[in-house]
């Protein structure tokens, strides 16, 4: 006693506190002033061991700098993106496999669970039993296989009763978890109004609360009570867990407890807090049993084939519209649309030629299934050559006499049969110049026409002069001396020659010939110009000698014809019909 007396005696003594002033400041203000000038110092010092012990004595720095790290990544992110994904490309590959292994091994644990509890006579007798206790199957799978388990917490202010935060094992959140914490606060206020205090003097509070389902452990602080949904029995480390959060919250979170307002959001950090709470312990029965999921693998396997089967009907299909789509190439043939219906069949839209391939031939030599194709086809006409070359072939068959070579007709006809044969030939769609087609043809008996024949005969006359317009006499180098093959040709323009002045006489026409003789380009264009007049000149005297008449021939010469295509073959004589009316007398 008198130890205490004289310390407080110290305390009071004016002339003790004016010491201390001089020595600390008023209000330690020296050592105060001492600290912030050196604080930096002092505390790097010591600040990686002191984080290192106080993680090691009760493992808050890490829930206390997560919640920080995760908010300054996530600022990081959100203001320098193309930043983070430069560092995070190296790895997002290995990244990305690793989760969806992770999500595969997931998916064939919970649907082996699922098969286990569900598709099995124990699920079904758990469900019958569940379905009888009035409960929900989940809890009581839950009753069933685990000892206990925490499967909900709750942070809950004490002052107003509003819920600060809430953390479930399933990840899910209790819609009704407001209403729960009004209530818990409500019962626990009206527990300590309602009963004295206890033997310490503290107020009276609820510390477990049973229902049908949940045990529900209540550990309450200052400002703030932990709330724990219990399942199964309840061993003692559970309310010490529970205590020891409830601890480190009013440290990490005191001020915000002491000035809470209504807002939560500075409570949404805890989880990792709330997280410690949700603990949970097997039956031995299931600590032992060894997972086969034999259900969930053959499940898979199904699905795989299943999905293999789709995958490959799939690359079938769009393999079958990619070959279809080359149709287009085919002549006379217009694919208009080809698209897939799932993996069954295929629409296609075509215009067709009358005169072009079936579609359903051409499906059958590219070997795809006609069964699954829907042919929609619309016809049009086409004036590819193939197409063209075809319609007049099927003119052709009735004329075995004649070939088709070249888009030239040859042979030889009589005079009916060749009216016949233009005339259809000029009846076919998209032919344009029949003329220069039949060219070529040699007409028998010309001279037999009747006077009356006057269209026939001027159908006649039209060829003959399209014949004689197209011939040619070739020429070597340097000569005026006609071939053996100039003078076969020079028979055939003779013979053309005076068939046209024979039914001009039947139609009272005039008929005249030009002879053109040509050089190349080697030589002088003087000597050049007197070699093109000897060559029409000798063709012109060889045309006499074959009955043509001098008066009905002209021979000029044009010189060169100076065009780089024509090479060789401009050293040649080439001819032209006049056809005037015969004057009257």
């Amino acid at each position: 006693m008198s130890t205490q007396g004289s310390s407080n005696e110290s305390e009071h003594d004016p002339q003790l506190q004016e010491l201390r002033k001089i020595l600390f400041g008023k209000d330690n203000q020296h050592i105060t002033q001492a600290l912030r000038q050196n604080a930096r110092a002092i505390v790097s010092e010591v600040f990686s061991e002191a984080f290192k012990d106080r993680q090691d004595k009760d493992g808050s720095v890490k829930k206390v700098m997560a919640p920080l790290v995760d908010k300054s990544v996530e600022y990081s992110v959100s203001n320098r993106k193309e930043q983070f994904v430069g560092y995070l490309y190296p790895i997002v590959g290995s990244v990305v496999r690793k989760s969806v292994t992770a999500f595969l091994t997931e998916f064939i644990e919970r649907t082996n669970q699922l098969l286990e509890n569900s598709l099995t006579i124990k699920g079904l007798t758990w469900r019958f039993q569940a379905r009888q206790a009035g409960i929900p199957y989940a809890t009581y799978i839950a009753s069933q296989t685990f000892n206990y388990r925490v499967e909900q917490v709750f942070l809950i202010h004490r002052e107003t009763g509003l819920l600060l935060n809430t953390l479930a094992y399933n990840q899910q959140s209790s819609g009704d978890a407001d209403l729960i914490s009004s209530m818990l606060t409500a019962i626990n206020d009206f527990v300590s109004d309602s009963f004295r205090p206890n033997k310490d003097g503290h107020e009276q509070g609820l510390d477990i609360v049973k229902t049908d389902d949940f045990t529900l452990v209540l550990k309450a602080g200052p400002s703030a009570i932990l709330v724990a949904a219990v399942t199964g029995n309840m061993p003692q480390k559970v309310a010490n867990q529970l205590q020891q959060t409830i601890e480190e919250i009013h440290t990490l979170y005191d001020p915000q407890l002491r000035e809470f307002k209504g807002d939560a959001s500075a409570f949404a950090d805890c989880d990792q807090q709330l997280a410690d709470c949700l603990v949970s312990e097997l039956k031995d029965s299931e600590k032992g049993k060894e997972s086969k999921p034999w259900m969930a693998w053959i499940i898979l396997l199904f699905i795989a084939i299943g999905a293999g089967y789709y995958s490959y009907k799939l690359w079938q299909i769009q393999s079958y519209v990619h070959q279809i789509s080359s149709i287009n190439q085919e002549a006379g043939i217009m694919l208009v649309r080809a698209q897939r219906n799932g993996i069954k069949d295929i629409s296609i839209d075509v215009l067709r030629d009358p005169d072009a391939e079936e579609v359903n031939n051409w499906l059958a030599e590219q070997n795809i299934p006609q069964e699954m194709v829907r042919l929609t086809e619309k016809p049009y006409l086409s004036l590819e050559e193939p197409i063209m070359q075809s319609r007049l072939s099927k003119v052709l068959v009735q004329f075995p006499s004649l070939t088709l070579v070249n888009n030239s007709i040859s042979g030889e006809l009589d005079h009916q049969q060749y009216f016949d044969l233009r005339n259809r030939v000029q009846q076919l769609p998209g032919m344009l110049d029949s003329e220069s087609l039949l060219g070529q043809i040699s007409v028998t008996n010309p001279l037999t026409l009747q006077m009356d024949d006057v269209e026939n005969i001027q159908t006649l006359i039209d060829l003959k002069i399209s014949q004689f317009n197209g011939a040619s006499i070739e020429f070597a180098s340097n000569s005026t001396q006609l071939t053996p093959e100039a003078q076969d040709g020079i028979g055939t323009v003779a013979e053309i020659g005076k068939t046209l002045l024979s039914l001009a006489k039947q139609t009272e026409l005039e008929m005249s010939f030009i002879v053109i003789g040509a050089s190349d380009a080697k030589g002088t264009r003087s000597y050049n110009e007197v070699l093109s007049i000897k060559r029409a000149q000798t063709v012109k005297n060889a045309l006499q000698m074959r009955g043509i008449p001098a008066d009905k021939l002209n021979a000029v010469g044009i010189g060169i014809i100076d065009v780089p295509a024509a090479g060789n073959g401009a050293r040649k004589v080439l001819f032209n019909v006049i056809k005037t009316h015969a004057t009257q007398p």
